[in-house]
């Protein structure tokens, strides 16, 4: 009885993270860096199968995951959570997704940092913009969702730079 209750607790807890990743919404980072990639390249390697993985879930979990933590107190008034639009995370919750956020990203950016090699330092500076952009919109101390210009700013990077970086990791030239 008591491992049923166990295996039905982590059962949820998982679907709680899953959730607080938007899945409907991964296709929006994951295609982006894809496409690109692949029609600057020609070439389905790697890096394509590690870039767009990243971006399909880790991004999306460390982008939505971390601003349903922090925006937990807001959340509570919103309707809209417990769906498509997010989890209603138990505070019970919070850690376990901001690590399991860093946890499924670390080696797949490692693999892609590897991949890209030196040949692409751009890739490294975007995928850093990126990063922050994640973090910065919702931690507190930066809260750029609270900014107006930089919360502009900031939700478009979340959804620009895949592709970006796709441009940037494959190589291709910036002209005007």
């Amino acid at each position: 009885m008591e491992a049923t209750r166990t295996a039905r607790g982590t059962r949820h807890a998982i679907g709680q993270v899953v959730l607080s990743s938007r899945p409907v919404s991964w296709i929006n980072t994951a295609f982006p860096f894809a496409s690109v990639y692949l029609l600057t390249t020609g070439a389905v390697d790697a890096l394509l199968v590690v870039g767009t993985l990243f971006f399909l879930v880790p991004y999306n979990l460390l982008m939505y995951g971390v601003n349903d933590v922090f925006d937990y107190e807001s959340d509570l008034r919103n309707p809209r959570k417990g769906g498509a639009e997010g989890a209603l995370l138990d505070p019970g919750l919070h850690r376990a997704v901001v690590w399991a956020g860093v946890i499924t990203a670390a080696p797949l950016l490692v693999a892609m940092l590897w991949l890209a090699g030196t040949s692409h330092p751009s890739s490294w500076a975007v995928l850093a913009v990126s990063l922050f952009a994640v973090f910065a919109y919702s931690v507190p101390g930066l809260r750029f969702k609270e900014r107006p210009f930089l919360d502009s700013v900031t939700s478009s990077t979340h959804f620009v730079s895949p592709a970006v970086y796709g441009l940037a990791v494959a190589g291709a030239e910036f002209t005007w």
